[in-house]
């Protein structure tokens, strides 16, 4: 608990969920442990774990002693556009609030959760009303399931940066995680920019042009501590052979204030001011609050500019960021949290004249309730790109699902004319040549399209050295332990690969736990969701589903370990949604019928030698072996 507490103090959100569940496997009624797993799961966006933890805090009469615990609950259920559900956090919290037996000094948080109950409402009606665009996700040429963000596109190149390199003379373990700024050229892989444009051991970011072309502005950000950055401004000017120079120059330190970060570079031409604008965020002082967007003219010399001036006609209290200049319409799109929105960082515009215009929010679908940051609109206003990370967007941890930026592409769609011409006119053919970044892979839309479904185990889960057939735990929570230890497959995996093949084998470990075990157990849960729905219009469903184990095992052993799997499995649908499949089950409206086969079909290349870890646990095709599927359906009325 200690040790989480640190975590806390220093932002370091995931250091402090694995503390607190360290503490929760020990004690696994502690109230104050549940609530601070909670507290540390919202901080880390990890809003599954921490519904499930608020919610648990909140029912027991313990739990009196975490009034906010409702409050926060809403706040989570609000990000993940749960909006009525939040709505009744937010009333329950007002309720209990205003008893006595409650702490005095929540009339602040009351205040407040009493506003957001009327800003669901608002949000239910803006994601009932669309605008016309169209949103969709950049294929895995771009993303990744770490971060990505930060996209422009000039020419038919895309610019981007992502959050997932590593330097191998980091100290720090583990190793942490650097933002390198990447381009794609005509829809291709994404490649690290050249001429030494990132270093290892420093975060590259946020690129924009001059309106010449002839500049790149960018941050360079470094560790302050084990998880916290600060950053600064940059530029590269073109040589006479066109190409960017090596040494990047940092702009003055007016800009650079020295303690202080400088980030999210953005540069437009102001025609009203008929000077080239550098808009940028900043925690500097003299703001709003919290992260604010500042700007500074272009000087006549065209290399320095004007002392940075507080946007404050834009600026909140909370964070305001990401913003860019549309210089075709004079207007500028930046994110924020300080403005009523959907939940999390919005996308709002204000057109600049002589003065700045009504903030507006973009609304559904270019907002979402999550984070939806990094706006980019292309001159036309029909196309452009933002960073989310919103449901659908790649993750790393099952209670990281909504850690990690995507980049997004969205397009407008034309609305259909009011009235329709009848006179004949006569169209020239046109040629659609279709973009090739935008790759959307579609998720499944009825129970058969996710057969098989297969779900993969750590070695020897759940309930290890047992030769018991059943088990109390249900799959969610082995795979919540099976995915932290993807580092540990990942080291264990490599260290007997050459140097020159280390690259190649953790992209083929780490696509096996992206493109395999979390994919299986996102589906789960879309699987669960169709299931509900098919049920509750009256059908009667059967689920098939087999148990596999690697061979390391004697297949007796092997056998109650598959059975086990596959019990784990059954708990899943006992408890999904607070036991909502129970009445079906009993009813006979849904039959779960399940059969183990141990190792018997395991590949023959799998190793069963017990001294052999490598290849018998850490390899991809021993870790395929180890799994349960769902295999087949059946329906009736």
């Amino acid at each position: 608990m200690k040790a989480g507490e640190k975590a806390m103090r220093l932002n370091d959100y995931y250091a402090a969920m694995q503390y607190y569940q360290e503490a929760l496997d020990k004690k696994p009624k502690s109230i104050e442990a549940q609530y601070q797993y909670a507290e540390a799961a919202r901080n880390f966006n990890s809003f599954e774990e921490a519904i499930k933890y608020y919610k648990k805090v909140s029912k027991k009469k313990e739990g009196q002693q975490f009034p906010l615990a409702n409050f926060h609950l809403g706040a989570v259920l609000k990000q993940m556009g749960e909006y009525e559900k939040a709505k009744e956090a937010f009333a329950t919290f007002v309720e209990k609030a205003n008893d006595a037996t409650y702490l005095t000094n929540l009339s602040a948080y009351r205040h407040e959760a009493k506003e957001e109950i009327v800003i669901c409402d608002w949000a239910m009606e803006m994601a009932d009303e669309p605008q016309n665009y169209k949103v969709e996700q950049l294929n895995k040429r771009i993303n990744t399931p770490y971060s990505e963000f930060g996209a422009i596109q000039r020419g038919d190149t895309l610019y981007y940066s992502s959050f997932r390199f590593t330097n191998k003379k980091d100290k720090v373990q583990p190793k942490r995680k650097f933002t390198k700024v990447l381009y794609s050229k005509r829809g291709s892989k994404g490649r690290t920019m050249k001429r030494s444009f990132n270093v290892d051991s420093v975060h590259t970011a946020h690129t924009t042009f001059s309106l010449d072309g002839q500049r790149i502005y960018f941050t360079k950000c470094r560790y302050v501590n084990g998880v916290d950055i600060r950053c600064e401004l940059y530029y590269r000017d073109k040589d006479r052979r066109k190409r960017w120079n090596k040494k990047p120059k940092k702009l003055s330190k007016e800009i650079n204030l020295a303690g202080f970060t400088a980030t999210h570079p953005t540069i437009g031409y102001d025609s009203t001011m008929k000077k080239e604008v550098l808009y940028f965020t900043s925690d500097r002082p003299g703001g709003e609050g919290g992260l604010d967007i500042w700007f500074a003219t272009l000087n006549k010399d065209g290399k320095t500019f004007s002392r940075p001036t507080n946007l404050a006609d834009i600026n909140t209290k909370g964070d305001d960021l990401t913003p860019f200049f549309h210089t075709a319409s004079q207007t500028l799109y930046f994110s924020s949290d300080g403005y009523v929105g959907l939940g999390g960082y919005d996308v709002f515009k204000s057109v600049k004249s002589f003065q700045w215009g009504e903030v507006q929010n973009l609304g559904v679908p270019l907002n979402s309730s999550y984070n939806d940051v990094y706006f980019f609109m292309m001159d036309d206003e029909k196309q452009g790109y933002l960073s989310s990370n919103r449901l659908g967007s790649f993750y790393l941890d099952k209670e990281n699902k909504t850690c990690c930026n995507d980049i997004y592409r969205f397009s407008f769609i034309e609305p259909e004319p009011l009235e329709t011409d009848t006179t004949t006119t006569v169209v020239e053919p046109q040629i659609t040549i279709p973009d090739p970044i935008v790759e959307v892979e579609k998720e499944p839309e009825t129970l058969e399209d996710f057969l098989p479904l297969a779900l993969y185990f750590d070695n020897d889960e759940p309930d290890r050295r047992t030769r018991r057939t059943s088990t109390k735990k249900s799959y969610g929570d082995t795979f919540d332990k099976y995915i932290k230890r993807k580092a540990t497959y990942i080291e264990e995996y490599i260290q007997a690969v050459a140097e020159e093949d280390k690259v190649t084998s953790e992209e083929f470990m780490d696509a096996f736990f992206e493109d395999e075990v979390r994919k299986g157990h996102r589906h789960l849960y879309l699987f669960s969701e169709i299931l509900l729905k098919r049920l509750q219009a009256g059908e009667k469903v059967e689920i098939f589903i087999k148990g596999f184990t690697s061979p390391r095992a004697k297949s007796d052993y092997n056998l109650a370990l598959g059975k086990r799997r596959v019990s784990s499995l059954r708990n899943h649908f006992d408890e999904y949604e607070d036991g909502i499949f129970q009445s079906y089950i009993q009813s006979g409206k849904l039959v779960i019928t399940e059969r183990s086969f141990g190792e018997a079909t395991a590949s023959a290349d799998v190793s069963d030698e017990l001294e052999d870890q490598r290849n018998s646990i850490y390899s991809v095709s021993a870790a395929r072996e180890r799994r349960v599927e769902i295999v087949e359906i059946k329906r009736g009325e």
